[in-house]
């Protein structure tokens, strides 16, 4: 990131939030312990992932989880939102996370093959662009060039930023046509009516989401959407107000039991909220499995999906 990049950042997010990201991306680099709302990473454990690795490549199932990864499931919700101004009824929001783009060749072109063609008014990308976690990430722009393009939608492209990826990386995201929410509202306005998304810096490992700042420049009572990497947040989302809570993280476990029972899900809150929609105390939500594999290429029982949530008014 050029300096004129970080003057810009330093400006939009100010010192304070820029600061805590920058050290606590250095503890990410060697801890299993972040700051955030998970108690333990291990994808921070290369002997974990190399073991895994090894167990599939001797067991002759490496390409088996490969194949699986890539057989993308589109998959439409429909979302009972209190409030939901006229204008918005129908809306169709396609949601991407965990793209995990170079974490396998081509992926981003991969992605937009299986995108294109699919109707949608509004493209979210709740987190994690990249592979590692730590490290370089230049070599991400190929991918998400060739991704974005195909997610171009009349009311535009947001994302936010998960527990892989770096502040550093806002303006190389940016550049290619998505705009990150940090902790950040938006208003969609249709006929004169504001539907507004709202984006939160990662909770599980960075813990530096912040509704207050977030929800600054928001008018109460107002139909609002949330963007969170992971599902940790829910009951102080639910209590201000929004109605449909959009995340994914846990890739529905990824590598999973016949059944799509999940191993391993590494999400602070109940099991219940770690995959597919659920509801909490009048708030509409959905967990995505994800779109890429995290630490290792492959899957098991639990294919990559692309969702679209199509909005559907509810009484208050």
């Amino acid at each position: 990131m050029d300096q004129h990049s970080f003057n810009d950042l330093r400006q939009r997010l100010g010192d304070e939030h820029i600061g805590k990201r920058l050290r606590a991306q250095v503890d990410h680099i060697v801890n299993v312990t972040g700051r955030g709302l998970g108690a333990f990473h291990y994808e921070n454990l290369p002997p974990f992932l190399q073991l895994l690795d090894l167990f599939l490549k001797v067991s002759g199932l490496k390409k088996i989880g490969q194949r699986n990864a890539l057989q993308f499931a589109v998959r439409e919700n429909h979302v009972l939102f209190p409030g939901l101004p006229e204008p918005f009824r129908g809306l169709r929001i396609l949601q991407l996370t965990d793209l995990h783009l170079d974490g396998y060749p081509g992926l981003g072109s991969l992605i937009a093959r299986a995108v294109a063609g699919l109707d949608f008014d509004l493209c979210v990308l709740t987190g994690d662009f990249r592979f590692s976690d730590t490290g370089i990430y230049r070599h991400l722009t190929e991918e998400i060039n060739a991704l974005v393009p195909s997610l171009q939608c009349r009311l535009g492209v947001f994302g936010i930023l998960g527990n892989h990826d770096f502040i550093e990386m806002v303006p190389l995201i940016e550049a290619a046509g998505v705009r990150l929410l940090i902790n950040e509202s938006v208003a969609l306005n249709v006929h004169g009516e504001n539907l507004w998304v709202t984006g939160l810096d990662d909770a599980h490992f960075y813990g530096l989401h912040d509704f207050d700042k977030a929800l600054q420049d928001v008018p109460d009572e107002t139909a609002r959407i949330l963007l969170v990497h992971s599902p940790e947040v829910i009951p102080e989302a639910a209590e201000r107000g929004f109605g449909l809570y959009l995340a994914g993280h846990t890739h529905a476990g990824q590598i999973c039991l016949p059944g799509g029972i999940p191993i391993l899900l590494n999400a602070n809150c109940k099991r219940q909220y770690t995959s597919g929609r659920w509801g909490f105390n009048g708030m509409s939500g959905y967990t995505s499995a994800g779109v890429g594999s995290s630490g290792i290429f492959a899957r098991f029982f639990c294919p990559p999906e692309i969702v679209i949530h199509v909005l559907q008014s509810a009484a208050l």
